[in-house]
C-alpha cells in the first residue's frame, strides 16, 4: 500500500470514533438519533461520511427547494439516467470526465429542457475480477433531477429515445446507450404537491457516490480507485441553480446535524465505536 493510500486508511480508522447524539423523547422528531458531534475525516473512501455527504445533500435540496418552487411554481421535477460502458479501474477517470464534458455540451444544446439542474455522479463495481475476467469493472453513470416548465410535459416532451440519441452524440459513442428518464413522483399516497415531487427527486440524487459494500469489495485495487476519482467533482448545479442549491464540497459542519428549536425534554449520549464488536455502544447517557 503506498503512502497516499495508508494515510487515508489511517484516517479512516479514527474516523468518528467518538459520538455525540440527542434523541428527542416528544414532537415530531421524538425517536429519531441527531447527530450532535463527531469527528469525521470528510475522505470520500469514508462510508460512515459519504452516509453524512449523503444526508447533507438531502438537506440543502429540502433547505433550497421552497425558495425555488415559490420563485417558480410550476416547474416541476423529472429523474433522468445516463450510462456508459463499464470500464476498468485504470478507465476510470477518463471516463467520467468524458462524461462530465458530455454532460456540459448536452446542456447548452437547444432541445435541452432547462436551465435548472443537479447532477450527481455514480460509480458502482459490476465485477471484483475473481472470477474469469480477472480484472474488476466499473459502472460510473449520471444521476440528474432537471426542473422543467410545466409545458414541457404537453408542448416540449422530450421521449426516452430522443434523451438516448442526443447523449449518445454528445458523449461521441459509437453504441446506444442505456438511457432512462421518468417524471418524479411524490412518495405521499395523494399525490402530494409539485415540492413534494421535487423531495423525492431529491432523495435519488442525492445518494452515496460509491456504495460502501463496493469500496470493501474493491480489495486491492481500492488504492487505485482512490487515485482514480481523487478530486473529481461528482455533483455539479447548473448556474441557475446554484441560488437555490450550492454544489460546493460538502464541509465538515454539515456531517452533524443542525440544531433544532424543538422544545422539550431530550436524552443525551455519547457513544464510542468498538472495533471488537463493530458497533457503538453508549458510554453516558445525560
Amino acid at each position: 500500500m503506498d503512502d497516499g493510500t495508508l494515510e487515508i486508511a489511517k484516517a479512516i480508522g479514527n474516523c468518528a470514533t467518538s459520538i455525540a447524539v440527542d434523541v428527542p423523547l416528544d414532537g415530531p422528531e421524538a425517536g429519531r438519533p441527531l447527530l450532535r458531534a463527531a469527528n469525521p475525516c470528510n475522505r470520500r473512501l469514508c462510508p460512515f461520511c459519504e452516509w453524512r455527504r449523503s444526508r447533507a445533500w438531502r438537506a440543502r435540496f429540502f433547505e433550497g427547494l421552497p425558495r425555488f418552487h415559490e420563485d417558480f411554481p410550476s416547474h416541476q421535477a423529472i429523474f433522468l439516467t445516463l450510462t456508459v460502458k463499464n470500464c476498468a479501474v485504470d478507465d476510470l477517470r477518463t471516463t467520467i470526465n468524458e462524461m462530465h464534458r458530455a454532460w456540459h455540451r448536452m446542456t447548452r444544446l437547444s432541445f435541452f429542457p432547462t436551465k435548472f439542474w443537479f447532477r450527481r455522479t455514480e460509480i458502482t463495481l459490476q465485477d471484483t475480477g475473481k472470477g474469469l475476467l480477472g480484472s474488476p469493472k466499473f459502472h460510473p453513470h449520471i444521476h440528474a433531477v432537471l426542473f422543467v416548465p410545466a409545458g414541457y410535459f404537453s408542448r416540449g416532451y422530450i421521449k426516452q429515445s430522443e434523451w438516448r440519441n442526443q447523449w449518445q452524440m454528445a458523449a461521441r459513442l459509437d453504441y446506444p446507450p442505456v438511457v432512462d428518464v421518468r417524471r418524479a413522483r411524490s412518495r405521499s399516497s395523494s399525490g402530494g404537491a409539485t415540492i413534494d415531487q421535487s423531495r423525492s427527486a431529491a432523495l435519488e440524487a442525492s445518494k452515496y457516490a460509491t456504495k460502501a459494500t463496493d469500496l470493501i469489495a474493491m480489495g486491492s485495487v481500492l488504492g487505485e480507485y482512490h487515485y482514480q476519482v481523487k478530486a473529481l467533482r461528482l455533483s455539479a448545479s447548473s448556474a441557475s441553480m446554484k441560488p437555490y442549491l450550492s454544489d460546493a464540497s460538502i464541509a465538515n459542519s454539515e456531517l452533524v446535524d443542525k440544531p433544532t428549536d424543538a422544545a422539550g425534554p431530550t436524552a443525551r449520549g455519547k457513544a464510542l465505536w468498538f472495533e471488537d464488536v463493530q458497533e457503538y455502544l453508549f458510554t453516558d447517557i445525560l
